[in-house]
C-alpha cells in the first residue's frame, strides 16, 4: 500500500520538482541586472518548494486512517489528486520556462491519475503567454541581430508558404492523386472534387457520413470488426509510405472515418488533403531496404542504411524505434524482448547523453522525420483500436518488400513509354517531312 502511495505522490511532484535547478536561468530575468535574477530564482524556488510540500502533506494527512480500496479512500484520493493538480497547474503558470513544459509533459503520461492529465493539459494550449518584450530581449542578446531584420525574410517566405496551403485548387489535386494511387482498393474511399464548383478559396466534395476511426462503441454497434478496420488503415498508410512515396501529412482520428458502407462490410474514407510529403525517391527505397534488413535480422545492412540516413553508429536504434527489439536480437518479429535483452538495452540507454539524442534527431532528413511522426499517429490509433503489435509489423514488412518490387517494374514501364514516344515523334517528323515535299 506504501509503494502505491508513495508512487502516486512522486508523480504529483515531478512537474513541480523538475525545473528547480534551473531557475535561475528564466528568460524573463535576461538583461535585469544580477540582483532582479537573484530574487526572481529565490521566488520561483520558492514557489517550488511551497507547492511540493503542500502535495506531500495533502496526501499524507487526508489519506490517513482511510482502508485502501474503500469507497471512502477512492473518493478522498481523486479530491487529493484535483486540489494538488491545480496547485501544480498554478505553480507552472506562475514560474513558466521550463515548469511549463514539464507540466506539458505530465499531462501527456498515461500513467497519471485523471485529475492531473486533465488539469494540466491547458498547459497544452492555454498557457499565459509571455511577456514579448523578454522574448525580444533575449533573442537580440542572443543572435546578436535586431528582431525585424533577422525576421523579414522569413515573412516573405511564411506569405508564401501559406498562400499554397490555402490553395484549395492544390487540396483537391492531392486527393485526385490519391484516389489514383487506391483505384483499386475497394476499401478505401477518397471523396471526390467537383470541379467545376471549386477555385483557390472554395473547395467543393463530396460528403461522406462515417464514424472517426477510432471510436469503439461506434464500431461495434455497426459490427465492424476493430482489428480489421486497423489492418486496413495500416495497409492504406504503408502503401502510401513505400510504394507511392505521397504520404497524408496530418493522419489523426478526425481526418480518417469509417463508413459502414463497402464491399468488405466497410470503407476507410480520407478526409483533409491539403497537407502530403512526397517522398525523395532515394530515401522512399533507402527506407524499403530499412525495413528489409528489419526483417532479416541483417544488422550489418542495417548500419550501413545508417550511413545513407546520416545518423552513422545511432542506427543501431532503428530496429528498438520500429519493431521494439534490439540490434543484436534473433527472436521472430512481433515478439518481446527477453529479460536479458531488455537488462543490455536499458545499460546502452543509461550510457547516452542528451548530446546524442540531439545529434540523432538532428541528423535525421526531414522525409524521415515526416514518417516518424505519421508512424506515431498510427501506432497510437491502432493502439486504441485494439490491434495486437505484429499486425502493423508484419503490414510494413510487405509493403516494404512489394516497394522494391515494383520499382524495376516502374522502371520498364518508363522505358516503355519513353520508347513510344520516341517513335511517335519520329513518325510526326517523317510526315511532316513528306508534307514540306509535296509542298517544294
Amino acid at each position: 500500500m506504501f509503494r502505491r502511495r508513495r508512487g502516486t505522490l512522486l508523480l504529483a511532484a515531478a512537474a513541480a520538482a523538475a525545473a528547480g535547478t534551473v531557475a535561475a536561468a528564466s528568460p524573463s530575468g535576461e538583461g535585469r541586472g544580477a540582483a532582479p535574477s537573484v530574487l526572481h530564482a529565490v521566488a520561483r524556488s520558492s514557489r517550488a518548494v511551497y507547492t511540493i510540500g503542500f502535495v506531500v502533506m495533502d496526501y499524507k494527512y487526508s489519506l490517513r486512517g482511510l482502508a485502501h480500496g474503500s469507497a471512502d479512500y477512492r473518493d478522498k484520493l481523486s479530491e487529493v489528486h484535483l486540489r494538488s493538480a491545480k496547485k501544480i497547474l498554478k505553480l507552472c503558470e506562475a514560474n513558466r520556462g521550463f515548469y511549463v513544459k514539464a507540466g506539458q509533459f505530465v499531462s501527456s503520461i498515461r500513467q497519471v491519475p485523471k485529475e492531473y492529465s486533465s488539469t494540466l493539459s491547458r498547459l497544452q494550449d492555454q498557457a499565459t503567454p509571455c511577456n514579448f518584450q523578454d522574448i525580444k530581449i533575449v533573442i537580440e542578446q542572443k543572435l546578436g541581430k535586431d528582431l525585424h531584420s533577422m525576421f523579414e525574410k522569413l515573412l516573405t517566405e511564411f506569405e508564401r508558404t501559406m498562400s499554397m496551403e490555402l490553395d484549395f485548387t492544390q487540396e483537391a489535386k492531392n486527393s485526385e492523386r490519391t484516389a489514383n494511387c487506391f483505384r483499386k482498393n475497394t476499401v478505401v474511399k477518397v471523396p471526390r472534387v467537383f470541379w467545376e464548383l471549386t477555385s483557390k478559396e472554395v473547395l467543393t466534395m463530396e460528403f461522406c457520413s462515417g464514424y472517426k476511426v477510432d471510436n469503439l462503441d461506434s464500431l461495434r454497434k455497426a459490427d465492424i470488426s476493430p482489428t480489421k478496420v486497423a489492418k486496413a488503415l495500416i495497409e492504406l498508410f504503408g502503401e502510401m509510405i513505400f510504394v507511392h512515396g505521397f504520404v497524408h501529412g496530418d493522419p489523426h482520428p478526425g481526418n480518417i472515418l469509417v463508413s459502414p458502407q463497402g464491399q468488405g462490410k466497410f470503407s476507410l474514407v480520407l478526409l483533409d488533403h491539403g497537407i502530403y510529403k512526397e517522398l525523395d525517391q532515394k530515401f522512399r527505397l533507402d527506407y524499403c531496404q530499412l525495413w528489409k534488413a528489419l526483417i532479416l535480422l541483417d544488422s550489418q545492412k542495417i548500419m550501413e542504411l545508417g550511413e545513407q540516413f546520416g545518423v552513422g553508429k545511432y542506427a543501431r536504434y532503428f530496429p528498438v524505434i520500429f519493431t521494439g527489439r534490439t540490434i543484436e536480437s534473433k527472436s521472430i518479429l512481433g515478439t518481446q524482448m527477453s529479460i536479458e535483452e531488455k537488462m543490455r538495452l536499458k545499460q546502452d540507454l543509461n550510457s547516452l547523453g542528451m548530446d546524442d539524442i540531439s545529434s540523432f534527431m538532428e541528423s535525421l532528413p526531414p522525409d524521415f522525420l515526416t514518417i516518424l511522426r505519421t508512424d506515431g499517429l498510427l501506432r497510437s490509433i491502432l493502439g486504441n483500436l485494439g490491434a495486437p503489435r505484429h499486425v502493423r509489423l508484419l503490414t510494413y514488412a510487405k509493403c516494404a518488400l512489394y516497394g522494391l518490387e515494383e520499382q524495376p517494374k516502374l522502371q520498364s514501364e518508363l522505358a516503355g513509354f519513353l520508347m513510344q514516344i520516341n517513335d511517335l515523334r519520329h513518325k510526326i517528323m517523317s510526315r511532316f517531312r513528306r508534307i514540306l515535299q509535296n509542298t517544294s
